[in-house]
């Protein structure tokens, strides 16, 4: 079966105009599940999914193995994958002007790796140390060169209300400095802070109080990031309607950790688990959902908080996170339930490209 497929993947690899993948359990997200179903796929594109489909003369078939599942590529709303931490200035509080990206290497063996993970898009974000530390972009991982992987240069600029941000060698100081010099920037109308959606970096309940309050406050389009200890803030997140992009989660959290997903996805609040790869290895992200089902969230819940929330979060619901007609051909065949811990993936394709295989080394 897996000389087989490999056989097809190798001639899936002369880029056909047309492919058709068949077979397998496609799991689409955004509709229902297909049995031994079929996607067409014409430059790049998804054009038909269905139970069955007319092959068109001169496509090319990948063939799926019995048994497998056909998901859309995961998707990480919020990391730091190739680019080393390199990605905020430790001497300035404010760099609105910076832009993720420039950090990226697209052939880092990271990038490598987490495609063979199933991820295939991924949300490059400035880090902590910064009030305002810059632009979110956003990167497919294609395999190619950085202006070919390069999907938005701007999704978002990131802020900070975490102590990372707080130093005594220059403002702010506090939380409440925090909190004041943010107000003071977003009273302008032409402020940087409100020309994209807002990532603010909040864990503790008293940051995502403050985050909050500055939402309310100016009406601001707004993800809540990491949040780790919000379990004693579900109401107030769910009443807000403002996503929320949890995690990373370590083995050696605590049990009320695991169940903060869960409670959020439950009281209604849009969930994306993310990793802040390298911190944790994009590999890392379907386990976080596994452990999250493990711990009482429920399990469409967790796989659209890999595929079609991040997408929402990013502005890319019309292009990706599901497998739907006209959305990018980001598709990732698993040997199994891909929330089971056991499966692995067998193929990777983006933008209807095989881009990772299973016998990759």
């Amino acid at each position: 079966m897996r000389l087989a497929l490999v056989a097809l993947v190798l001639l899936a690899q002369s880029k056909p105009d047309v492919l058709v993948v068949r077979g397998g359990r496609i799991v689409p997200i955004s509709g229902p599940e297909i049995e031994n179903g079929m996607i067409l796929i014409a430059d790049g594109k998804i054009q038909k999914i269905a139970a069955s489909i007319e092959i068109p003369a001169g496509a090319k078939v990948l063939d799926v193995p019995k048994g497998a599942w056909v998901l859309p590529g995961f998707i990480d709303a919020h990391s730091h994958l190739g680019s080393a931490f390199d990605v905020e200035e430790s001497t300035e509080s404010l760099t609105p002007e910076a832009r993720a990206v420039e950090a990226f290497t697209s052939r880092h063996p990271d990038v490598r790796a987490a495609l063979g993970s199933g991820v295939t898009t991924v949300a490059l974000a400035p880090g902590n140390g910064n009030l305002v530390g810059g632009r979110v972009g956003v990167v497919k991982l294609n395999g190619q060169r950085y202006d070919r992987a390069l999907l938005r240069t701007i999704a978002g600029t990131k802020a900070s209300l975490g102590g990372e941000a707080l130093r005594p060698d220059r403002e702010p100081t506090s939380r409440t400095g925090a909190v004041a010099m943010l107000r003071d920037r977003l009273r302008d109308p032409k402020s940087d802070l409100l020309q994209s959606p807002l990532f603010v970096h909040a864990t503790t309940p008293g940051e995502i109080e403050s985050a909050l309050e500055l939402q309310a406050a100016f009406k601001l389009k707004m993800t809540i990031v990491h949040a780790r200890q919000a379990g004693d803030a579900v109401d107030r997140l769910a009443a807000s309607k403002l996503p929320v992009a949890f995690g990373p989660l370590f083995v050696s959290d605590r049990r009320e950790i695991f169940e903060t997903p869960g409670r959020l996805a439950k009281a209604g609040v849009p969930l994306a688990f993310i990793t802040d790869a390298p911190a944790t290895s994009e590999e890392h992200l379907r386990a976080m959902a596994a452990f999250a089902v493990k711990y009482g969230m429920d399990r469409d819940a967790a796989l659209r908080a890999l595929t079609t929330v991040p997408a929402d979060i990013l502005g890319l619901s019309k292009e990706c996170g599901s497998i739907a007609e006209g959305k990018a051909a980001d598709l990732v065949v698993w040997t199994g339930d891909p929330l089971s811990l056991a499966s692995r993936v067998e193929v990777v394709l983006v933008d209807g490209q095989v881009t990772w295989r299973g016998d990759d080394k």
